[in-house]
């Protein structure tokens, strides 16, 4: 892989206008030619891998023109054997030749088939196993593989194809680098940096000067102007009149000037009815509540009773289909109900050590076996606020998958108290979002 990797970086540098000392680029294209002919690879290399990298080989010598459209149909049929990473370089060098543009729109085709979208967002997902990790695959860099293969694409006549999934991506991988001026490894630096490079020279070729209004039927409620490309974004708003709920608006923004412009629109409510009802939005959230009796864990289910003083865990379980950025989970607490936090020197370290539980059966625990815990991997929730009114939890960064938090609490209050739904969503993507159902609680003296 790192073979195939450096021809491509000739590539890039070679556009750029760098030097490569031929009789280096030659011998490395000599190598990967023959590596192309041979199934020789290395013994951990699964056909996936071996389909992959030859993959990212096809692409660096076409760009080359050390190969011609017989070599990239010799491998159209290892396609489906391909990561999105290597499909994204198939479809690279199948761009380069007239007859296998049939080739490079199935590589389109499979790699859409994984694709999970949002309001303001697109990205690709797959499950590889840890043997991928070898040839340093992570889902990032392969988002940013397709981007700079969607921009190509799109230049070469696929933009109908394409979309307007190039920008979707571009605010999914900006956003993972988020205030940094980096991401996690050199190989999201390499492709997610050179795949920015690609869509600001296509999309992003003149600079702005432009002026933008917004207007809520024929009424303008604001208006601003950019200069650079560095400006920074300006938030337009209007509050909900009491006239509002009902009614049908038509929202318009209107650009007078060059450049192009990036916005999102956003609406704010609080619902009266159906606020409780369970939701999945991209992200799907349940929550347990339980108590020990008689030296086992007991799930609280319809009737929620519990004694004052007893110790009650709280289980918060959130699946995603698809990575997500700066997640959020915050869960409101019954009034009846006290966080032990043991990070106060206050807290019984007793009560918070007995989070560590045996799940009972029925818990949501048993749908799936692949629960991440709080914080026991670099990517996973990291930080954990227990409130007074609520437990709530954070991310950076959540590869898809299924995620389990807890926390313990203390009955401290007589009384019948509610317990508001456990809600999960993306902080800057609030259109992704899930929602639990809510519950209510009594507590009493024994």
């Amino acid at each position: 892989y790192l073979s195939a990797y450096t021809a491509l970086a000739f590539q890039w540098l070679k556009k750029d206008g760098y030097d490569v000392p031929p009789e280096v680029e030659d011998k490395l294209n000599e190598y990967l030619k023959n590596f192309l002919r041979q199934e020789a690879a290395p013994d951990f290399y699964q056909p996936g891998m071996k389909s992959t990298v030859r993959a990212v080989a096809l692409a660096a010598l076409a760009q080359e023109g050390k190969i011609d459209s017989s070599d990239v149909k010799r491998y159209q049929p290892h396609l489906k054997e391909m990561s999105l990473f290597g499909k994204a370089h198939f479809m690279d060098a199948a761009m380069l030749f007239e007859d296998t543009q049939d080739a490079a729109k199935e590589a389109a085709d499979m790699i859409f088939a994984t694709g999970n979208e949002t309001g303001g967002k697109f990205m690709f997902n797959e499950t590889l196993d840890d043997g991928y990790t070898r040839i340093l695959a992570t889902p990032l860099r392969d988002n940013c593989a397709i981007l700079s293969s969607f921009v190509a694409y799109g230049k070469k006549g696929g933009a109908e194809l394409i979309g307007d999934k190039p920008f979707k991506l571009v605010r999914m991988i900006t956003q993972s680098r988020g205030s940094r001026d980096h991401w996690e490894n050199t190989q999201e630096n390499m492709f997610c940096m050179a795949a920015l490079v690609n869509y600001a020279r296509v999309y992003e070729n003149v600079k702005p000067s432009m002026t933008v209004k917004a207007s809520l039927d024929s009424n303008e409620f604001g208006k601003t102007s950019f200069r650079d490309f560095r400006d920074e974004p300006v938030t337009l708003t209007k509050p909900i009149a009491a006239d509002d709920p009902g009614k049908t608006r038509n929202l318009t923004l209107s650009r007078e000037g060059d450049g192009r412009v990036y916005y999102a629109a956003r609406l704010r409510y609080a619902p009266k009815t159906g606020w409780q009802n369970h939701v999945n939005a991209g992200m799907d959230i349940g929550r347990e509540y339980s108590v020990r009796r008689d030296g086992a864990w007991v799930i609280l289910k319809d009737k929620m009773d519990v004694k004052r003083g007893e110790n009650v865990r709280v289980d918060i379980y959130l699946s995603i289909p698809s990575a997500r950025n700066f997640v959020v989970v915050n869960d409101p607490l019954p009034g009846g109900l006290e966080t032990v936090n043991r990070d106060l020197k206050t807290a019984s370290s007793v009560d918070d050590a007995a989070a560590v539980y045996d799940q009972e059966g029925g818990s949501l625990w048993f749908k799936y076996n692949d629960w991440r815990e709080f914080n026991a991997s670099f990517w996973s929730f990291y930080h954990r606020e227990l409130r007074h009114d609520s437990a709530r939890f954070y991310a950076d960064w959540l590869p898809a998958g299924n995620y389990h938090l807890s926390y313990m609490t203390q009955a401290i209050a007589d009384g019948d108290f509610a317990a508001p739904p456990v809600r999960a969503e993306e902080m800057y993507e609030p259109d992704v979002y899930g929602r639990g159902d809510d519950a209510s609680l009594t507590i009493k003296t024994e």
